[in-house]
């Protein structure tokens, strides 16, 4: 278990106990949400947007707080539609507040480490919309990749599978999971969706 330091708002106890028990050093917990503006730069929160009083995803608050803190929104009911409210406002991840122990710490470990949180169904829906994006892509990653480096990330980035990838090139999972190790590294990416909004020329 990690020994992740983060700030919870939440007044949901059974909440907290699960957090207690995902990280081996317990929350500092936050009475309202104005006290994120005290909290140093790069520190990590958890927000139950079932508290009282929050402002709506879409209030500029959270995109302010979002830009200099590792936000993570947990929903006692969630959606992909606030899904992708609480991505837009630029947290860092979005999940069940009722998950279990080890999800709740690898959110937090992900979290932390700056990366993304997101379950399978909105990944799914944010790949499906970086693919119908009416954007004109970016050109500038090819020039990075090798020709198979190429093929393996713009069929990465259209959400198809390690072994979708594998057969259609007749190579081997291993291979593929080699070159998108490569790939996310000059690229620098850190996962699929990231490569995603790069290829697509969102990122």
């Amino acid at each position: 278990m990690r020994c992740t330091a983060f700030h919870l708002l939440s007044d949901d106890e059974s909440l907290c106990a699960r957090l207690r028990g995902a990280s081996a050093e317990p929350p500092h917990r936050l009475a309202a949400h104005g006290e994120l503006a005290t909290l140093a730069n790069g520190e990590v929160a958890l927000i139950d947007i079932a508290s009282p009083g929050l402002p709506p995803l879409q209030a500029p608050f959270w995109r302010v707080q979002c830009e200099r803190l590792k936000i993570g929104i947990l929903s006692p009911s969630p959606s992909d539609g606030e899904g992708l409210l609480a991505l837009e406002a630029g947290a860092h991840g979005y999940g069940h507040s009722y998950a279990a122990e080890h999800s709740l710490q690898q959110m937090l470990d992900v979290i932390a480490s700056g990366e993304l949180w997101v379950g399978r169904s909105l990944m799914a829906r944010l790949l499906k919309g970086v693919r119908q994006a009416s954007v004109v892509s970016g050109k500038g990653w090819q020039v990075l990749l090798t020709e198979r480096e190429r093929e393996v990330a713009s069929m990465a980035a259209m959400g198809e599978s390690n072994l979708s990838i594998a057969n259609a090139l007749g190579i081997t999972e291993r291979t593929v999971k080699s070159h998108l190790t490569t790939i996310f590294d000059k690229l620098d990416v850190t996962d699929r969706l990231q490569l995603a909004l790069r290829i697509h020329g969102i990122r």
